[in-house]
């Protein structure tokens, strides 16, 4: 392993959520699509985190900048449990 994969695995922390999950609406290249998931922010990243089962949880999706050209999010929606 490489300095930058140890580095990166070192800051790397463990997220624990809520059963609350949201309906997040978000486009890439301007094609709309929608998961059920938890998005969190952090400085100018968007994590996105999708929701895959009662078996499996919710599993890392995808995380973009706030300022990414390719990548918009749209909406995001509370569910009701």
């Amino acid at each position: 392993m490489n300095s930058k994969q140890v580095d990166y695995y070192a800051k790397l922390k463990t997220r624990l959520f809520s059963d609350q999950k949201q309906r997040i609406t978000y486009s890439f290249n301007e094609t709309e699509r929608t998961i059920t998931g938890i998005m969190q922010e952090k400085e100018d990243l968007i994590y996105l985190y999708e929701y895959r089962g009662q078996y499996i949880g919710i599993e890392f999706f995808i995380s973009f900048s706030k300022t990414s050209i390719s990548y918009k999010l749209i909406k995001v929606d509370e569910m009701t449990s």
